[in-house]
């Protein structure tokens, strides 16, 4: 097994389910279309949390998140990736997806005068009963990992700026703000703003 796909390190130990998760046995690997259907749930509890009638809609939310996953998985392209972490629940082989990210190299500034490409992530996100155990962590390392493997030198993403948990875990992985971007809904509906962050991986 490629050492840069485990993660056999010790974490703040959880109790989930009626067990205690320390994630001893996280792995991170590739994702396969098989998992589409699990990392649509764990992107729509993540980013869709809804209540009242409007929690009617998940299910089929859901559905179109799955068969967008199986069409970005079924993909050809060189520069594209989805990462899973993976925790051992039981003692048989048993394991849960617990988390997902993508990678992918993309045009960040399409209006810019010389507009270059580079290494993007999105959709980095962890099942709400697994947080604070180190796991998006992990993925955004696995994310730097194979950026270097491409033979880039830095790695971006974006985050809402009303979003402290987040914007503190990227900071404290070495993360720039490097600017702000408003859009109508944050200059007519006062909706949070997004901010552009980089992270140089050259040595």
């Amino acid at each position: 097994m490629n050492p840069e796909l485990s993660v056999p390190q010790s974490f703040p130990q959880k109790q989930i389910g009626g067990f205690f998760c320390d994630c001893e046995n996280l792995l991170i690997r590739s994702a396969t279309v098989d998992d589409a259907p699990a990392l649509a749930t764990v992107i729509t509890q993540s980013f869709h949390r809804y209540s009242g009638v409007r929690q009617w809609f998940v299910p089929l939310l859901r559905l179109g998140v799955c068969e967008d996953f199986r069409y970005r998985l079924r993909s050809s392209e060189i520069h594209h990736v989805c990462f899973v972490a993976c925790l051992s629940t039981d003692g048989s082989g048993g394991s849960v997806i617990v988390g997902t990210v993508e990678l992918a190299v993309k045009y960040l500034h399409s209006m810019a005068i010389a507009p270059m490409k580079s290494p993007y992530i999105s959709n980095l996100a962890v099942d709400l009963q697994y947080r604070r155990l180190g796991i998006a962590r992990k993925l955004l390392n696995r994310c730097e990992v194979q950026v270097r493997r491409w033979n880039y030198g830095s790695i971006a993403l974006h985050v809402l700026d009303n979003n402290e948990g987040a914007k503190e875990l990227y900071r404290q992985c070495g993360y720039e703000i490097k600017h702000s971007e408003k859009n109508i809904g944050s200059l007519l509906f006062k909706q949070p703003h997004r901010l552009f962050l980089q992270k140089n991986l050259s040595p």
